[in-house]
């Protein structure tokens, strides 16, 4: 009770000391992507993968109003990525059960929805629901981000503790991919003890309207079919191994 208490005290207090009241903005994140290799027990191959980067670093964006926002997974993946990181990309994920990757999330906090946008085993899905409880906890704890005095909340995300720092004196519930929902725009996130988004640019100006516009392509779906989809996939490339032809029969 206590704990709750100097919480709600604190974010008083940061948002009674800023004037800011902002129309919108454009933040932009480095999002760190750790790269696991397991020992294959092929020598050559083990002395190989000690050679590629670790870990990866690329820009991610969010523009956001005071009513939406859209969180820009590819947007400013421009730059050329290395020879070298490819590989590490690939050997990383070799011999492991595909995964589905966002590439793009369009919230409408008036309307509570979203819309997003997912690859899976080279086609994307449109996904379309509600907006849900994150079930954030809040915390005393602080610490500062830019110009941005941020506070810290954690959440359970498939069995690890992520915790989000957000800005109270920027008071949109917008976030990066899946970090949204706190009174602030959350500016890092971390898990297993490791930042993997951080804010590097941070402009309050308001986006252009053609920017926040929610994604339009792939096979339109519910969460719960696109969630029995992976499933069953999952299942059958552990069964099977990796498929030879079409992954969908096609």
């Amino acid at each position: 009770m206590r704990a709750t208490l100097l919480v709600m005290l604190l974010l008083a207090g940061i948002i009674k000391t800023t004037a800011q009241n902002p129309p919108g903005g454009t933040i932009i994140y480095t999002r760190t992507t750790t790269y696991t290799f397991e020992a294959t027990g092929n020598d050559e191959w083990d002395i190989y993968a000690k050679s590629l980067p670790r870990e990866g670093k690329f820009e991610k964006v969010l523009y956001f109003t005071a009513s939406e926002s859209l969180y820009d997974e590819s947007g400013m993946e421009k730059e050329a990525i290395s020879i070298p990181q490819q590989k590490a990309m690939y050997f990383a994920s070799y011999g492991k059960p595909p995964r589905p990757s966002l590439k793009s999330l369009y919230i409408n906090f008036q309307e509570e929805s979203r819309v997003s946008l997912q690859e899976f085993m080279t086609r994307e899905f449109r996904l379309e629901s509600t907006l849900e409880n994150k079930g954030w906890k809040l915390h005393p704890s602080r610490k500062k981000i830019g110009n941005y005095v941020c506070m810290k909340a954690t959440m359970n995300m498939e069995g690890d503790t992520v915790s989000a720092w957000f800005a109270p004196e920027i008071p949109v519930p917008a976030g990066p991919a899946e970090y949204y929902g706190l009174p602030g725009v959350v500016l890092a996130v971390e898990r297993l003890g490791e930042t993997i988004l951080l804010a590097t640019s941070i402009d309050l100006s308001p986006p252009s309207p053609e920017l926040l516009i929610k994604p339009l392509t792939g096979k339109k779906t519910t969460p719960e079919t696109f969630d029995r989809i992976v499933e069953e996939k999952v299942e059958e490339y552990i069964k099977n191994g990796p498929p030879k032809e079409g992954y969908y029969g096609k």
